[in-house]
């Protein structure tokens, strides 16, 4: 990743990060504090907001947006990062979510811009790029292959290796703080490019600059 040069701005940024659940605001939390330590002087403003299931992003999205952030961040130029896995929407006839509902609805209540972050095909194939950190954090040996599937279950088979569960959506604590963000980073710089960019730091698909 490289600083990225913001020059003078109008109006004060608050970026506001939706996501789905408690394991996500553990590592979006994560995320945004490495941001900031290449940073350095903050850009705008994040909040990480948890809408606690991705079927709620329909309503509870908006009224957050509406209710919570614009009335404290009143004449803030609004940027809204939607994040989620998209496994669940790969083979549904009828999806959870219809997103360009979702972007229409926070533009009109005042969004200047909304960007969707997908996690293909889920947070835990995220997680999977630092094999070494959930070793570690599992206490099971280095040696230790990838397991045979990716995502949620492929999480789920390491865990058992070490005897333990792994249910998404809950919070395990000490997971993410395993984890190397520097090691994640190079494969997901597409997607998380938003936030990156919004906080000051041009996050290009090229890994080497995304490393840099």
């Amino acid at each position: 990743m490289a600083k990225k040069n913001n020059g003078s701005a109008d109006k004060k940024t608050i970026l506001v990060i939706f996501i789905e659940g408690d394991t996500e605001v553990d590592f979006y939390n994560k995320m945004v504090a490495s941001i900031r330590e290449k940073v350095g002087q903050p850009s705008c403003t994040v909040k990480i907001k948890n809408v606690k299931g991705v079927g709620n992003y329909q309503n509870r999205a908006c009224r957050i947006f509406e209710n919570g952030i614009k009335k404290k961040y009143p004449g803030y130029r609004y940027v809204v990062a939607l994040c989620y896995d998209t496994d669940v929407f790969l083979y549904s006839r009828k999806p959870p979510v219809d997103w360009d509902a979702v972007t229409k609805a926070l533009k009109e209540k005042g969004a200047d811009q909304v960007n969707l972050v997908r996690a293909e095909k889920s947070i835990e194939d995220w997680f999977l790029f630092d094999m070494d950190g959930l070793r570690r954090f599992l206490k099971i040996s280095l040696k230790t292959k990838l397991p045979a599937y990716k995502g949620q279950k492929g999480l789920e088979q390491l865990f058992l290796k070490a005897n333990k569960t792994y249910i998404k959506g809950v919070q395990c604590k000490g997971l993410v703080d395993a984890l190397d963000m520097e090691k994640i980073f190079p494969h997901i710089c597409r997607e998380i490019r938003t936030i990156c960019n919004t906080m000051g730091v041009n996050c290009s698909t090229d890994n080497e600059r995304c490393n840099g």
